[in-house]
């Protein structure tokens, strides 16, 4: 018998996509006061119609999906159909949805990084590739169009949530997390 038996195993793939809905969920609904579980339904139905149809296109199972919806779920299709199709992607393929740029462009910018984060936390603290990643999580957000209109406030949900998916129970603690996401994203946009 498993040691904790009050928490249930991740069976399932979907799991590992979760950040990449919830990503979506605060682009594009995070005023709506219903909340991600709300919505949560419509990215799963998408991902398991995937996953369930290999071999078929999205314009092939669309209909047969729109009557399934309907008749089982209480929210509106038209309000789903494009959450829908996210998950659908996301199974499919999830590179399309990611931003792919340069890394010329990343080392313009990374004798910077290095230099806040000598002047911020220093090396004799953590050495810079431990905190390289937070950097580059600054940087993709930063030159990533889908946050072309987005303030700092804005994306700093988001971040924290990733924070604590990715790193919370690391030696990084958020506040140095933070610092190196920020610095990043500012430097960028600037």
């Amino acid at each position: 018998m498993p040691a904790h038996t009050d928490r249930h195993p991740i069976d399932d793939k979907y799991n590992f996509h979760e950040a990449s809905f919830r990503r979506h969920y605060q682009l594009h609904f995070r005023d709506d006061a219903r909340g991600f579980d709300f919505f949560a339904p419509a990215y799963r139905f998408g991902y398991e119609l995937a996953t369930e149809s290999p071999g078929m296109s999205w314009e092939r199972v669309k209909d047969a999906a729109e009557r399934h919806w309907r008749a089982n779920h209480q929210s509106d299709w038209s309000e789903m159909i494009d959450l829908i199709h996210y998950g659908w992607v996301e199974q499919r393929d999830p590179d399309s949805l990611r931003v792919h740029h340069d890394d010329d462009e990343y080392e313009e910018h990374r004798a910077a990084f290095a230099a806040h984060h000598a002047d911020t936390i220093g090396e004799g603290v953590a050495p810079f590739e431990d905190y390289e990643p937070a950097y580059r999580r600054g940087y993709d957000m930063a030159v990533d169009p889908t946050y072309r209109t987005h303030l700092w406030s804005d994306v700093e949900p988001e971040v924290r949530n990733y924070y604590e998916t990715e790193y919370a129970e690391g030696e990084v603690s958020w506040e140095r997390y933070h610092s190196a996401v920020y610095h990043a994203w500012h430097r960028v946009r600037r």
